[in-house]
């Protein structure tokens, strides 16, 4: 999300690069490209695409001339550095097969002995679709563009012989283990301020760690109301994104600029400079590096379940949190894909899942101890053909009718033939957590009766008795749960 509340692309997105000068050409001819001297940025650690795995000459020239036309298209130079490891298992496959001397010879029978023979490697399902996924766009490129003159028109790879992997939950941390990792006294162990800064940045956030190191010096723009929102390239989607920040998010990058200062007073263009070997600050801090020290982190506060275990969160599990708190929050989740820079709403909907599993464990437990205004239980069978919807219903319900004393039994379709009189309606419940406020109701409620009487208003006196005859009901009941 830009200020003008759309996304754009961080670059255009050329056909082919070429025409790039001597060096850039020398550097595309071998095996092992570094993006630095091709003048793409990258993260540190991520700027080396190797191709080397790749044993045939035909093939390793191939995937080669893909991956300089697929940076050419916009691809990040990570994606591009896939493309050997990718091609490396396909070369091995290959290997096995002497009869196949260039592209020329890939019939289906080979294809289809590629197939069987991915499926019973020991890689993750992971790999093996990234792997599938890459040869199947790498043939697909070499027909589209003639590039592979002469491959076979049955050499391909179907959508539906790729293996997907199964979407996964969100592996968001626990509240009990998040109160040890938000810990004021816990965070303040750690010794280095840009270490301290950058967890606490992931926990506010949510953004991707390769995004947060990446951070210019001042990534902060205020919006028409002043409050302070962080500009930042979201890699992964290709787009410059913009999201509010909390007090506490603001706060540390305020803290961070100034121990950076404090350090490299000439400047530096990155929030969070190397830590080590930078003497002019001009390197980005090693995203790598952050795995180890926040081990080494967790391992010093011994950072425990609730059973007592000790665990190990990693550093892309805030991320899921920041999404896993937002949904329980009732945040719709258009927004909660807005800021988190998803692509398409199905990671997002993966929290939703995580929600619904949460909040309806709960509302079976509020349906075991509902009353109605005659202090009568209120039978539920989980079991029940129409759990289901009584779930749904209560869902919408609470969305439209928020009550001080209790809940809207009524569907939000409906409309309410009681307004504002909701302890004479048939269709009101409420549980003990509202015991407090019925009371208090209560004392109100036989004042005002007392007051109606003297004054000789006898109607709204009994309008105020058929109210105070529901609450003399709904109290001792709601006591009597209380007690259980």
């Amino acid at each position: 999300m830009t200020s003008s509340g759309a996304a754009r692309h961080l670059q255009p997105r050329p056909r082919i690069v070429e025409g790039v000068g001597d060096r850039v050409e020398a550097e595309f001819a071998k095996d092992r490209w570094d993006a630095a001297v091709l003048g793409i940025a990258t993260r540190r650690g991520r700027g080396i695409a190797q191709f080397s795995k790749i044993e045939e000459p035909w093939l390793r020239e191939a995937s080669k001339e893909w991956g300089r036309f697929r940076l050419g298209a916009g691809y990040s130079f990570t994606t591009i550095a896939s493309i050997g490891p990718a091609i490396g298992r396909f070369s091995l496959f290959l290997a096995t097969r002497p009869d196949v001397v260039d592209h020329t010879d890939l019939t289906r029978e080979v294809i289809n002995d590629f197939l069987v023979w991915m499926a019973i490697q020991q890689w993750s399902t992971n790999t093996k679709s990234m792997t599938l996924t890459f040869v199947k766009v790498f043939l697909e490129w070499g027909r589209r563009h003639d590039t592979l003159p002469g491959l076979p028109t049955e050499a391909v790879i179907y959508e539906e012989e790729v293996s997907r992997p199964s979407d996964r939950l969100p592996q968001f941390i626990p509240e009990f283990v998040m109160a040890q990792l938000e810990s004021e006294a816990n965070l303040a162990r750690i010794k280095n301020p840009s270490v301290r800064h950058l967890i606490v940045m992931l926990i506010e956030t949510g953004i991707r760690g390769g995004d947060a190191t990446s951070l210019p010096f001042n990534p902060i723009i205020a919006d028409s109301t002043g409050w302070p929102c962080l500009r930042f390239d979201n890699v992964k989607v290709g787009i410059e994104q913009l999201i509010p920040l909390s007090t506490k998010a603001a706060d540390t990058i305020r803290a961070q600029q100034d121990h950076a200062r404090a350090i490299w007073p000439d400047g530096t263009p990155w929030l969070f400079p190397g830590i080590f070997d930078n003497d002019d600050g001009a390197k980005q801090y090693a995203h790598g590096s952050l795995s180890g020290q926040l081990r080494d982190w967790q391992t010093m506060i011994d950072v425990r379940d609730e059973a007592g275990q000790p665990v190990r969160v990693h550093a892309h599990q805030f991320r899921h949190t920041v999404g896993t708190r937002l949904i329980n929050a009732g945040v719709p989740q258009h927004v909660i894909q807005q800021l988190l820079g998803h692509a398409s709403p199905r990671m997002t909907a993966r929290y939703a899942e995580i929600h619904d599993s949460t909040v309806r464990d709960a509302f079976e437990a509020y349906c075991q101890q509902r009353v109605n205004t005659g202090g009568d239980a209120i039978p539920y069978d989980p079991d029940h053909a129409t759990a289901d919807a009584e779930w749904a219903k209560h869902n919408l319900s609470r969305v439209r009718d928020s009550l001080p004393n209790g809940y809207c039994g009524r569907p939000p379709q409906q409309d309410c033939p009681h307004p504002n009189a909701c302890l004479t309606c048939p269709d009101f419940q409420t549980t003990p957590e509202f015991l407090d406020v019925h009371r208090q109701q209560s004392a109100s409620n036989k004042k005002l009766i007392a007051r109606a009487d003297a004054k000789g208003q006898f109607r709204f006196a009994e309008n105020l008795r058929q109210v105070q005859d529901s609450l003399d009901k709904i109290i001792p009941a709601l006591e009597e749960l209380e007690n259980l």
